[in-house]
């Protein structure tokens, strides 16, 4: 009978894990800032400065977060990272990625953005968040690049 009910007690635990991934809401990402780094090698070196939303009554731990930034449909970025901080509940937390930047492609963007004058330059953040006991969450955020997130792009061009 006792391995009847640890059985029993195994199952409502991890029934009850699995409302627990039911229960979280989904985070937002921002892109707030790109920043040119120094580099070693060839490989420019960006900092993502992102802001990180959580919706939810729980503190969050992140195990690793990747990033992908296109722009005018094309890789720009991308980066990794499992240095970061738990995402407390109810707030938003800023978080910095480093992150390679795609050199053939990062030219021709830079070359479309001179011939677009006044118009907005779309861009879509893809990032995955790995909360510690929860499923990895997807992501993804569509934009218009402004001034300040495009000025550590364009220090690549000069």
């Amino acid at each position: 009978m006792s391995v009847w009910k640890s059985l029993v007690m195994v199952c409502v635990l991890v029934l009850s894990g699995c409302t627990n991934i039911q229960n979280l809401r989904d985070l937002d990402v921002s892109l707030v800032k790109i920043e040119s780094i120094p580099s070693s090698g060839l490989s420019p070196r960006f900092n993502v400065h992102l802001l990180v939303s959580n919706p939810n009554a729980q503190d969050l731990d992140i195990e690793g977060l990747s990033l992908q930034l296109n722009v005018a449909d094309k890789k720009v970025l991308s980066g990794v990272s499992n240095q970061l901080p738990t995402l407390k509940a109810y707030s938003e937390t800023p978080i910095e990625v480093q992150a390679n930047v795609n050199l053939f492609y990062i030219f021709k963007v830079l070359t479309s953005l001179n011939q677009q004058s006044g118009e907005g330059i779309k861009y879509q953040l893809k990032t995955t968040i790995d909360p510690q006991g929860f499923i990895p969450l997807n992501v993804t955020k569509e934009g218009i690049l402004d001034e300040e997130i495009l000025q550590g792009l364009s220090t690549m061009a000069n």
